[in-house]
């Protein structure tokens, strides 16, 4: 199976977000990004590269983006309890 390189420029606090899921396993938040990624696509009901009208790119964008929206929130959380010291 070939394999493709797949770049995306993220902001600080987007960098920050995704480096709060990393696990030990991941060397790096690219390694992060992919098994994220790959987790989503597993679990995703709507995404099927078989149905030529179903737009991928705009599926993982919603998936990257309910995810960021988690983190943000509980970075959002934890600014707040540490604000309140």
């Amino acid at each position: 199976m070939r394999s493709n390189v797949i770049s995306f420029r993220f902001s600080d606090e987007e960098l920050e977000a995704l480096q709060a899921f990393q696990t030990p396993e991941d060397k790096s938040p690219s390694q992060t990004a992919a098994r994220l990624l790959r987790g989503s696509f597993s679990r995703s009901t709507n995404v099927s590269t078989k149905t030529p009208d179903v737009d991928v790119l705009e599926a993982f964008k919603r998936e990257v983006e309910a995810s960021l929206d988690e983190v943000r929130s509980q970075l959002e959380e934890l600014r707040g309890k540490l604000k309140a010291r």
